[in-house]
């Protein structure tokens, strides 16, 4: 039977491995991510939630399009309700907000590319924007778990339970550590570790 402990280190590790293998293909397939940060285009993507984009030409962008853009040094996402082509190389944008319920104010035009929506991860943008912004805290976090795990080995390593197997039953016996055993084992590794 498996413990909590090691069930709950299994599925941390394969949720670390999958957000690994899916920001690696994102990536791969040239596409980026951004966290919404608002309500504004509520209820097709919610706030928190991470947004799949791709970069394309202005020309590929559509009326009923969500696009992803920098307005005042923060990703904006909106719905394209008008495009206006006058201009081939530059075409004017009119966006709304899902929540909004009038268009805003001064259409966007984009010289380079702007980015189209693909898909939405509800609330793990929460997950991203806190560990960018707590980052050294995590990382102390896992240095401390990691000291913690290799300072507890040599104790867990030296008490094995001894297993009995009945006809039908698999019991385990009790662990007893013998303290001086212990203290004096550890001090034996510290005298040969400063020698």
């Amino acid at each position: 039977m498996r413990t909590l402990g090691s069930i709950c280190a299994t599925a941390f590790a394969v949720a670390l491995f999958a957000t690994c293998i899916g920001v690696v293909a994102i990536r791969s397939l040239g596409m980026g991510t951004a966290v919404v940060a608002g309500g504004s285009m509520e209820p097709t993507i919610s706030d928190g939630s991470l947004v799949i984009i791709e970069p394309v030409a202005p020309s590929f962008i559509a009326r009923g399009d969500i696009i992803a853009f920098d307005q005042s040094g923060r990703t904006t996402t909106r719905r394209v309700i008008a495009v206006d082509a006058a201009n081939v190389t530059e075409p004017m944008f009119t966006t709304k907000a899902d929540a909004n319920a009038v268009p805003d104010p001064e259409p966007v035009h984009f010289p380079g590319s702007v980015a189209l929506y693909r898909a939405a991860i509800p609330l793990l943008g929460y997950l991203i924007a806190y560990v960018q912004a707590n980052w050294m805290l995590a990382l102390l976090l896992i240095a401390g778990a990691v000291l913690l795990a290799c300072a507890t080995m040599p104790v867990l390593a030296g008490a094995r339970p001894s297993v009995r197997i009945g006809p039908r039953k698999l019991a385990f016996a009790t662990v007893a550590i013998d303290s001086e055993d212990l203290w004096t084992n550890h001090i034996g590794w510290l005298r040969k570790a400063t020698f």
